[in-house]
């Protein structure tokens, strides 16, 4: 295993911000990998598989709003379309929109699935961490009325403080149900310490629900389209919600190679040896 001091800080200038990022040392002639963290985690996340991978080029983002990256400006809101226009933009600045190995956990799975069937030329290969298909747009009023009042009450709430830095790791690792030391890398990357304690560093307008999702028609289109070899991780203890949705999409996936792994839903932080050999075998 690599030390962890080998993975270094970088960061992507984009019209819209700078991106934040963690990378090791990378190698000519080596494979790169771009990885896409879950919803309110950031590039740490992926520290225990850039460990066990040290031989590809690894590039860890903080999506906007997320651990050093930017946050969008006042008076707008984090849609889920605009981190894959995001995401274009990165392939386009920091590999001259040549083909990436995708590996996306969650969120950035789902993300990284859009890209690669809105975009199949910008995806070599694309690992996905449980998440399966896309969380779709809910019919009626009520729905859509709900994630506009999160808006308001969201504004109006002041961000969770900890007196300790222990303490919101301890509260990270029972909320997201993941190992302490997990809990830890995610936390340290995303989190200052204030006055008045410690205080997450993510966008608060990450919390709100989104008015505007793709539909489940547009869902299956996308996945249609998907040109790149796909390997999906299923975690054992992970969400239901993946597991259903593998039923309902996995033949919609032109491509896919299903691995079921132990663990939660942050298999690849708890467990990520098991996932490393298994993403080693894909890529090659």
């Amino acid at each position: 295993m690599v030390p962890e001091h080998l993975i270094n800080e970088g960061n992507i200038k984009l019209p819209s911000g700078i991106i934040a990022a963690l990378e090791n040392t990378h190698q000519p002639n080596q494979i790169h990998i771009l990885a896409i963290h879950g919803w309110l985690d950031n590039a740490a996340s992926f520290i225990p598989l850039m460990n066990e991978l040290p031989e590809y080029n690894w590039t860890a983002i903080d999506l906007p709003g997320h651990g050093n990256s930017y946050h969008r400006p006042p008076h707008t809101h984090y849609h889920f379309i605009d981190w894959v226009s995001d995401l274009i933009n990165i392939i386009d600045v920091k590999y001259g929109n040549k083909p990436v190995v995708i590996v996306g956990h969650s969120l950035g799975g789902m993300l990284a699935t859009v890209l690669a069937g809105v975009y199949p030329e910008l995806v070599k290969k694309l690992v996905v961490i449980d998440a399966v298909g896309l969380v779709t747009q809910s019919e009626g009023a009520t729905e859509i009325r709900k994630a506009l009042d999160s808006r308001i009450a969201q504004s109006k709430k002041q961000k969770t403080k900890h007196i300790s830095l222990n303490v919101a790791i301890k509260a990270r690792a029972n909320a997201g149900k993941i190992k302490s030391t997990s809990a830890e890398l995610l936390v340290r990357r995303n989190i200052d310490e204030t006055e008045g304690g410690f205080e997450w560093k993510t966008d608060k307008r990450l919390r709100t629900s989104s008015p505007v999702r793709l539909s489940e028609q547009q869902s299956i289109s996308i996945i249609q389209h998907i040109a790149a070899p796909v390997m999906l991780f299923v975690a054992k203890d992970g969400y239901e919600m993946v597991k259903s949705g593998y039923k309902k999409y996995k033949s919609y996936y032109p491509n896919l190679i299903k691995k079921d792994v132990i663990g939660a839903h942050h298999c690849h932080m708890d467990e990520p040896i098991g996932i490393a050999l298994e993403i080693k075998r894909f890529i090659g």
